[in-house]
C-alpha cells in the first residue's frame, strides 16, 4: 500500500511539471514537435521505470556497485529535479490561485471593479504584463536547470558530506557523577548500494573519534534487503564505547524478509538491541535508564510498549527512549520519558528551507518532528538527520549527520577541569 500511495504521489507531481514543461516549450518553440516528442518520451522513459521498479518490488542488490551509479544516476537525478520542480510549481499555483480569488473579489466590487478594469487597459499595463509573461518563461528554463543541477549535487556530493551536530541537553534528574555524560547517535545507516561498507567504516570511525561515553543507532540498519545486514555488522563490530553500544530496529529492519536476522547480525556485532526493554547505564556511581522499544505503528502500541519496558523503573532514576520513529513524544512524556532520541525522518532529505523549527520538506506533512531539538511538556527529544539515504540516494539542503549529546544537570553547562 505504501509504495502505491509514494507511486500516486510522484506520478501527481510529474504530471504537474510535464503539463507546464510541455506549454513551456509550445510557446518557445511552437513549430519544434520534436522537442515536445523528447518530453514524453523521457517523462514515459523515467515514470514507466520508477512505476516497474515499484510494483515489481526490483532489488538491485545483485548489480555491480559501477553499474549502479553509472546508470540509476541520471534516474535519480531526474527524479529529484522533478520533484524539486514541482513544489515550486505548486507553490506558483497556490499563489496564482490567491492572486485571482483576489481579483475576482475586487472586480466583484462595482466601484473598485470599474477603476481596476480601467487600469488594467493602460498600454503600459498591458505592455508590463506581456514582459511579465516572458520573464516568467525565461525564469522557468532557470529553475529548470538550478534544479536539476541540486539534485546533481545532492548525488555525488552533499549525501556523502556527514557532517557533526553537538548540543547539550539539560535533565534535571540527572546524578552528579554524570554530568557532562556524552552521547554520540548515528541513526538510519540504511546499508544497501547506496551505503557501501567503505562509508559505513568511515562512519564508524568518526564515530569513534568522539570518545563517546556511550553510542546509540536508533534503527534502520538496512533498506530493506536482509543480506544488507552482512556489511554492516562487519562494519559496526569496530564500534565500542566505555557503556556501552546500544540499538533499536526500525521500520526498514522490518521490510527485510528476515528481520530477526537481522536482529541477530546486529546483536552479534556488538550492537545491544533493546526490544521494548531498559538497562541501567552506570558512570560513577550515577544511573541513567536506557529505554528501547522496536519500531511501532500507532501511538496506543507504543504507549503499550513503553509502559512494559518502563514496569518497576524508579522514578528517580532519569530515563532516555529509543525510538526510531519521532511521532510518538506525548506517549513518551506521559509515561515519564526525560529525553528521547530519534532517526527515521532524515532531516527530511530533500529540504527547500527553513524558518524557525519549522522545515520545508514533504517529510513535514507525516511528522511534526523532522530535525532537531524539541519539548512536550517535560519531555525533551533530539531527531537525527540520520547518515544514509532512502528513496532517492540524495540530500539537498541536509547533510548526514553524527550528533554528539552533552547531558548537564542544567541549562548552562560548564565543563570540569
Amino acid at each position: 500500500m505504501f509504495r502505491v500511495i509514494v507511486l500516486a504521489v510522484v506520478l501527481c507531481v510529474e504530471g504537474i511539471v510535464y503539463v507546464s514543461a510541455r506549454r513551456w516549450l509550445r510557446q518557445s518553440w511552437p513549430d519544434n514537435r520534436g522537442i515536445q516528442i523528447l518530453l514524453a518520451g523521457l517523462f514515459l522513459l523515467f515514470n514507466g521505470t520508477l512505476a516497474l521498479l515499484l510494483v515489481l518490488h526490483v532489488r538491485t542488490t545483485w548489480l555491480p556497485s559501477w553499474f549502479l551509479y553509472v546508470a540509476t544516476d541520471p534516474f535519480y537525478i531526474w527524479h529529484g529535479a522533478v520533484l524539486i520542480l514541482g513544489f515550486f510549481l505548486l507553490l506558483a499555483l497556490i499563489l496564482t490561485l490567491l492572486f485571482r480569488l483576489l481579483r475576482w473579489l475586487l472586480h466583484a466590487t462595482p466601484l473598485i471593479g470599474r477603476r481596476l478594469k480601467a487600469f488594467e487597459r493602460r498600454p503600459a499595463i498591458v505592455q508590463f504584463d506581456k514582459s511579465r509573461r516572458v520573464f516568467l518563461r525565461r525564469s522557468a528554463y532557470g529553475l529548470a536547470a538550478a534544479s536539476f543541477g541540486s539534485a546533481a549535487y545532492g548525488v555525488y556530493a552533499e549525501k556523502d558530506d556527514v557532517r557533526f551536530t553537538r548540543t547539550h541537553i539539560a535533565i534535571p534528574l540527572l546524578p552528579p557523577s554524570m554530568d557532562g555524560f556524552t552521547i554520540a547517535m548515528a541513526s538510519d545507516i540504511h546499508s544497501s548500494p547506496f551505503m557501501t561498507k567503505a562509508e559505513m567504516d568511515a562512519c564508524v570511525q568518526a564515530l569513534l573519534s568522539v570518545d563517546a561515553d556511550v553510542i546509540v543507532v536508533p534503527g534502520d540498519f538496512v533498506t530493506s534487503a536482509t543480506e544488507e545486514v552482512y556489511p554492516f555488522a562487519e562494519s559496526f563490530s569496530a564500534l565500542h564505547a566505555p557503556s556501552g553500544v546500544y540499538g533499536v530496529m526500525g521500520n526498514h529492519d522490518f521490510f527485510a524478509a528476515d528481520p530477526d536476522r537481522v536482529a541477530r547480525e546486529v546483536n552479534d556485532c556488538g550492537i545491544r538491541l533493546l526490544h521494548n526493554e531498559r538497562t541501567l547505564v552506570t558512570k560513577g556511581g550515577g544511573s541513567i535508564a536506557l529505554v528501547g522499544i522496536d519500531d511501532v505503528g500507532r501511538p496506543e502500541r507504543a504507549s503499550a510498549y513503553l509502559r512494559s519496558a518502563l514496569r518497576g523503573a524508579s522514578p528517580e532514576v532519569p530515563s532516555i527512549l529509543l525510538c526510531h520513529r519521532p511521532y510518538f513524544l506525548p506517549q513518551a512524556a506521559e509515561e515519564g520519558i526525560d529525553l528521547v532520541l530519534s532517526g527515521h525522518t532524515h532531516g527530511g532529505q530533500i529540504v527547500f528551507g527553513r524558518f524557525g523549527n519549522v522545515t520545508l520538506t514533504p517529510a513535514q506533512l507525516f511528522s511534526p518532528y523532522v530535525w532537531g531539538h524539541y519539548r512536550h511538556g517535560a519531555a525533551q527529544m533530539f531527531v537525527s538527520r540520520g547518515v544514509g539515504t532512502v528513496g532517492l540516494p540524495m540530500r539537498i539542503n541536509c547533510p548526514p549527520e553524527i550528533v554528539v549529546i552533552t547531558l548537564s544537570r542544567s541549562r548552562v553547562w560548564q565543563p570540569r577541569g
